[in-house]
């Protein structure tokens, strides 16, 4: 079942691979608390459900409040979730491990989740793919810190290097000295002055590296600083950014003018809701996809909205998309 990674095509149809549906039982989904949690919940349910529709998926399904989940009340039936860290912990190892999908990173049951892990695990992954032993890395002064110290850890485990710089208030003059587009004006101008014809000039960017990470809290200064980037003649770069730390609803016309490329999930409507509900949606419809598959004892890669999964009998790799 092994598809090719990053570019989305369309979701895996799970009942190509489950001529009979092996497992009868009913699946149970741990949510947390409706009343704190409404958005989230509204739309990941969402989600379950139109996998179920979409896939084809006749289980039982039936939601509960994870607070309230009780092992030994679930004997024999599928659970996926919950969602809280601390539930997951305590949980972890406790269900058999073809009876249940925890939506958060465990050590001994399968998971999926929403964590910057599978976006980090897919830049890298995509990276060293492609040869790439030295990035650019522009980092705003607002910039999520956590997302910077675990890619750096993983980036820098194989003697791989980095040009960094960080951004504040003089983001132009910052990114013209990180490309060096300010050295090539300083020598036009000695040779202009000391010349008694025309010279024509286009400054020239550093080649000693072919791609950039933009790391940002901030979906403007993603955008402004890729146009940046641009501006100053670095039109040949392959400029990436992780997408977990952002919140609101991305501007395709931007992606597309500044040709960024965001490590993110993908499903058709994409851009249509903010983030977090786009992703509650997405979690919730994979989450019953992976189930599914796990409850049918399919292993390979599995494509979902979130990403792609690789299934084998004792994990899940989950992977995010490059668009």
């Amino acid at each position: 079942m092994s598809i090719e990674t990053n570019n989305f095509t369309e979701i895996t149809r799970i009942e190509s691979y489950v001529k009979n549906n092996d497992y009868l039982g009913e699946f149970i989904v741990a949510t947390p608390d409706h009343k704190r949690f409404s958005e989230f919940n509204t739309f990941f349910q969402l989600g379950v459900l139109a996998a179920m529709s979409q896939l084809n998926i006749k289980n039982e399904v039936k939601f509960i409040n994870q607070d309230n989940l009780n092992i030994s009340e679930i004997a024999g039936k599928f659970l996926i979730g919950p969602l809280s860290s601390e539930l997951v912990n305590r949980i972890d190892g406790r269900m058999p491990l073809n009876n249940a999908l925890l939506l958060n990173d465990t050590t001994k049951n399968y998971s999926i989740s929403l964590s910057q892990k599978s976006q980090i695990h897919a830049l890298e992954s995509y990276l060293s793919s492609n040869g790439v032993e030295r990035l650019g890395f522009i980092e705003s002064a607002n910039a999520p810190k956590d997302q910077i110290k675990k890619f750096k850890e993983k980036w820098f485990k194989d003697n791989r290097d980095t040009v960094t710089i960080q951004v504040n208030n003089q983001s132009s003059l910052s990114i013209e000295n990180f490309l060096n587009v300010a050295d090539s004006k300083i020598r036009f101008d000695l040779i202009d002055n000391a010349s008694f014809s025309e010279v024509k000039f286009v400054p020239r960017a550093r080649r000693d590296f072919k791609q950039v990470v933009i790391f940002t809290n901030d979906l403007s200064e993603l955008y402004e600083l890729a146009s940046l980037v641009r501006f100053n003649y670095g039109l040949n770069y392959e400029i990436f950014s992780l997408t977990s730390h952002f919140n609101s609803k991305i501007e395709e016309n931007e992606i597309s003018l500044h040709e960024i490329k965001l490590v993110d999930h993908t499903y058709e409507n994409k851009f249509s809701y903010d983030l977090p509900k786009s992703r509650s949606f997405s979690l919730g419809f994979d989450a019953m996809l992976i189930s599914f598959a796990i409850a049918n004892n399919i292993v390979g890669e599995i494509r979902g909205l979130l990403g792609i999964y690789e299934i084998s009998k004792n994990q899940i790799i989950q992977k995010s998309y490059i668009n």
